[in-house]
């Protein structure tokens, strides 16, 4: 089920030269979106070993409101991806448009930076959604 993550506005340091935000700023958004829905999924940490099908729609620019949301997209034996959209709200005529997209690929750690088995690490309560993914499996 795809749920807002993320929200904030955009400021002059997170802009380029061009006067738009840069490309890192939005992954790093994006990615810091997908590591909360990961800690509603499993109670360890969890590290960004990918990310995939990241494509750039449409310049953010100053002052625009950011909405990230996420979406549990697979479910691995050690690994998690999370579906992202970044849509922005724009300030001058409040439209909202994504502007941007990918998927953020986590695998699951123990204390030590090993792969640990996604199953044995889930929350207590977990989304019927996910439940029924490693149903599936």
């Amino acid at each position: 089920m795809r749920q807002l993550s993320l929200k904030g506005r955009t400021f002059p340091a997170d802009l380029n030269h061009a006067g738009t935000v840069f490309g890192g700023w939005a992954m790093a958004k994006m990615d810091k979106a997908a590591s909360i829905q990961i800690e509603e999924v499993i109670k360890c940490p969890a590290v960004t070993v990918s990310v995939s099908n990241f494509s750039f729609l449409k310049p953010i620019h100053n002052g625009d409101v950011f909405m990230v949301y996420t979406k549990v997209d697979r479910i691995g034996n050690t690994s998690i991806d999370i579906a992202v959209e970044l849509i922005v709200r724009s300030k001058e005529d409040l439209t909202e448009y994504k502007v941007t997209q990918g998927v953020f690929s986590f695998v699951a750690v123990d204390k030590k930076g090993k792969p640990i088995q996604v199953r044995s690490v889930l929350r207590e309560y977990v989304d019927p959604y996910i439940k029924e993914m490693l149903e599936l499996k």
